[in-house]
């Protein structure tokens, strides 16, 4: 009896979705908003909107997101850091898959990735935790959060609202550093689909400058060595923080200003090296490179205990991460009065990981939907002269 051959079901390529949810910012961009969007990672509980005045809009609007998932209504983003409550807009809980505020960060970033109508929407995503954080349950807490389907609702006035449902159907989570050193270490190539870039070399070492941690990890030929001893974590940005709003208190104090420093104000004045207070800028940048100048021996000093005599060897120290515009210049500084060359800075280092996360993606993805599709739905969309 003759049998009939089915013909091949065609794989319907889900959005793709780098996304870096740091406890600073959160980072993002997809197939569908190339566009690389960060917003503050702040979350604050809310309520649905009740004056048209106030908010009334025909769209998304991502300066004034008021979200609602299973786990409440939640201001996001630069609404949750300009909204007049008290407490903290930002989570240090590194467990993320535990913690309403990191939730609600994935929830609203990956629904953020997709037509911003109502529908369902099958998506992969590529995201990344510390090294500390890796081989804990934590990951696997991750994971299991990544494995399931959701409903977001997006209000935007007392009676217009934008719900999508997000099938998750299939994720991917890279120790921080990978991501960094894949989007310095590759390119993509329409002929050979894979290159290694010009910064490419035998053995890496990379130090990721986050918000709460600094990772650090060695690599070779663009893979991370297993090696815990040498791929750690240090402290980050909020060090700088804590240190430095005691100084400024200080500071403040003996000027005589009457003033509460509040997150914000540090935000401000690590980009700026200046705090507002009633209509004048006050010059805080000596406080500012005092403290960065503090954190970046500790980083460094724990980096090289580390990496020992590793650091010899290498060909390339990589800076990444959000903190680079705060720690670079001092950690280039630390390692040059140790000796230690071939120091450099990633091109955008705040958002290496995230564009090393899509890449990454776009291997993965190779396997179903192969080399053309891939370069065609994912690579040429974000890279440009891929195309």
């Amino acid at each position: 009896m003759a049998t009939t051959k089915q013909k091949a079901k065609k794989v319907v390529a889900p959005v793709l979705v780098g996304l870096d949810v740091g406890f600073g910012d959160t980072k993002r961009l997809s197939n569908i908003f190339p566009q690389l969007k960060v917003m503050p990672s702040a979350v604050i509980p809310g309520t649905k909107p009740k004056n048209s005045r106030i908010f009334d809009a025909e769209e998304i609007q991502e300066d004034s997101l008021i979200v609602t998932t299973e786990d409440g209504t939640y201001y996001v983003g630069n609404q949750a850091m300009v909204a007049p409550v008290p407490g903290n807009r930002r989570t240090q809980i590194r467990d993320r898959a535990n913690d309403p505020i990191s939730r609600t960060l994935f929830y609203t970033n990956i629904a953020l990735s997709v037509p911003h109508e109502e529908g369902e929407y099958d998506v992969y995503v590529m995201t990344g935790l510390p090294n500390d954080d890796y081989d804990l349950s934590i990951k696997n807490n991750l994971d299991e959060f990544l494995n399931k389907s959701y409903e977001i609702e997006f209000h935007l006035s007392p009676t217009k609202t934008i719900k999508k449902t997000i099938n998750i159907v299939g994720h991917h989570i890279l120790r921080q550093p990978e991501g960094s050193v894949t989007y310095n270490y590759f390119e993509f190539d329409m002929q050979e689909f894979l290159l290694p870039g010009p910064n490419a070399r035998d053995t890496i070492g990379i130090i990721d400058l986050g918000h709460v941690t600094s990772d650090f990890a060695l690599f070779r030929n663009g893979e991370i060595i297993e090696d815990d001893g040498v791929n750690d974590s240090s402290v980050g940005v909020t060090e700088v923080y804590r240190r430095l709003r005691k100084r400024l208190i200080i500071k403040l104090d003996r000027e005589g200003i009457d003033l509460k420093v509040k997150e914000q104000d540090l935000d401000i004045a690590v980009r700026t090296g200046k705090i507002k207070y009633l209509d004048k800028d006050i010059d805080v940048s000596e406080e500012v490179q005092q403290t960065a100048e503090e954190v970046a021996k500790i980083i460094a000093g724990e980096v090289l205990d580390a990496w020992g005599n590793e650091t010899n060897r290498l060909e390339l120290i990589l800076l990444a991460g959000g903190g680079s515009h705060i720690f670079g210049k001092y950690l280039h500084q630390e390692f040059e009065a140790r000796n230690k060359q071939g120091f450099l800075t990633i091109d955008t280092p705040q958002f290496s990981n995230v564009y090393g996360f899509y890449m990454y993606g776009c291997m993965i993805q190779v396997e179903d939907l192969g080399q053309d599709e891939v370069l065609k739905t994912y690579v040429a969309p974000v890279f440009e002269g891929v195309a």
